[in-house]
């Protein structure tokens, strides 16, 4: 008989990574966070109850240990230097998809965290409202209006950092 555990992990690994990834743009802080949310979950898959499907409970998950992360790191910022230091890095590309890509990424990077979550959760990862709700322990009201102002406010950052992309 198989371990459940493995099942568990590579059914849903891929979509944790992802969500941590465009959440980071950080590849080596994503896999160290995709393992950190699946050994949190191991150690307490005997208290799930199954009210919220396996993946919501992923995500759930990965959502609290990226938010405990970025605390973590901003006091260990703080710490060192007083201020928070918003160096990232841009890797230039020729094409216009990659290009296009990155910013996307960096737009995301700038968005508040929660509109962040709402955008990658619904449109990078196809949740449901109900899924989302789940995730974020908001009402489902909440989740759609959420969405909704990430999406403006998403726009409106893309629409200003286009403009200025233009004339390069």
């Amino acid at each position: 008989m198989s371990d459940p555990r493995i099942e568990i992990y590579e059914n849903h690994k891929q979509a944790i990574y992802s969500y941590l990834y465009r959440s980071t743009l950080n590849r080596h802080i994503a896999e160290d966070l995709t393992q950190e949310t699946f050994f949190r979950a191991f150690k307490s898959l005997s208290t799930y109850r199954g009210e919220a499907s396996m993946k919501t409970w992923l995500f759930k998950i990965a959502r609290n240990t990226y938010i405990n992360f970025n605390v973590k790191k901003q006091t260990q910022l703080e710490m060192h230097s007083g201020t928070l230091d918003e160096r990232t890095a841009v890797r230039h590309d020729p094409y216009k998809h990659a290009e296009d890509k990155l910013l996307i990424q960096m737009i995301l990077l700038k968005l508040p965290e929660n509109y962040r979550t709402y955008i990658l959760l619904r449109d990078g990862n196809g949740l449901t409202y109900e899924e989302i709700a789940e995730v974020t322990n908001e009402s489902i009201a909440q989740v759609k209006v959420g969405i909704y102002r990430a999406r403006k406010k998403f726009r409106k950052i893309y629409k200003k950092e286009h403009s200025c992309n233009e004339g390069f």
